[in-house]
């Protein structure tokens, strides 16, 4: 067995597999910090690790039927979180030559039209319907972490839980709401374009 390796993984990776939340929760709480600590030599800001490893975790419970079949979990999970970090590190660098482009041109910004006032309204109504539908204490923390803007350790002081089962909370939440967007038809960059207003 791996140091890295839980010493019951198999089972938690067979469970998982089959939807259990509370053996994600497990994987998650003990393979987030170990990857949190490997990714770092992307040079990236703390909060767009977080990110890039979100989006990990979110990938691996979208594809958790390939969770029986993985033999080393941290390699597959290194693999897939070190693809989000250079994705991460690609849209950063786009977003400084878009802004530096503005600046050099002295370019006016693009102008917001009705129809982007009408596909943004059409997602808030999409992630509200997502919203009505989940469990209360998942709606809390969702909406604790989006509307109030508290850190997953704030969160988890105010209701009395372990940050572990905020975080899992909170990728289980995104997780649910991306599927939803997807399923209507909105394409994940998207969706990423007008998260932020969410």
């Amino acid at each position: 067995m791996s140091f890295n390796q839980l010493p019951n993984e198999r089972k938690l990776l067979n469970d998982a597999a089959n939807g259990d939340e509370r053996a994600f929760s497990v994987l998650f709480t003990h393979y987030y910090p170990l990857l949190f600590s490997m990714v770092q030599r992307f040079s990236l800001e703390d909060s767009d690790v977080q990110e890039a490893l979100q989006e990990t975790f979110i990938q691996v419970w979208l594809n958790r039927d390939r969770l029986a079949e993985v033999r080393n979990l941290l390699a597959w999970l290194l693999r897939i979180a070190t693809r989000r970090c250079r994705e991460v590190l690609r849209k950063n660098l786009l977003q400084e030559r878009t802004a530096g482009q503005a600046n050099t041109e002295n370019e006016r910004p693009v102008p917001v039209t009705p129809e982007h006032h009408m596909q943004g309204g059409e997602l808030k109504r999409l992630v509200q319907e997502v919203l009505d539908g989940m469990p209360e204490q998942r709606r809390r923390i969702y909406m604790m972490s989006r509307e109030m803007g508290l850190k997953p350790a704030e969160i988890a002081e105010q209701l009395s839980l372990s940050v572990s089962t905020v975080k899992n909370t909170l990728v289980i939440a995104l997780k649910q709401i991306r599927e939803h967007l997807e399923n209507a038809g909105y394409a994940l960059l998207y969706i990423y374009v007008f998260y932020n207003i969410l």
